[in-house]
């Protein structure tokens, strides 16, 4: 997995390429902690090159999406491929994230 971070004003882009999965989690959460240390608290997840995400993944981003509403901010999802889509369907996280149709979409539901 590789994460290509982008700034937006206060909007943290995370461009995430491969899988989110129990072999990458561990990087995914030192990254996403050292922007949330750092002072980021609105995320952007591009999910467009994301080919698959499991069980750990998913803990990763609701840990994540936790840690940043305590600080009144949030994390937005967009570009989930048909797979990853259905992950988030069935396991209901389409009702915990706001899963958008683009960066701008996401950028205005904050």
């Amino acid at each position: 997995m590789d994460i290509k971070i982008e700034r937006n004003g206060d909007i943290t882009l995370l461009k995430c390429i491969g899988s989110l999965d129990a072999e990458n989690v561990v990087f995914f959460r030192k990254k996403t902690g050292e922007l949330f240390d750092g002072g980021s608290s609105r995320f952007v997840i591009d999910a467009n090159k994301l080919s698959f995400v499991d069980s750990m993944g998913l803990g990763a981003m609701i840990s994540l999406m936790r840690r940043v509403r305590e600080k009144k901010g949030d994390v937005k999802v967009f570009g989930l491929n048909a797979e990853v889509k259905e992950i988030f369907d069935i396991t209901r996280l389409n009702k915990l994230f706001d899963v958008c149709a683009s960066f701008e979409a996401a950028c205005k539901k904050f």
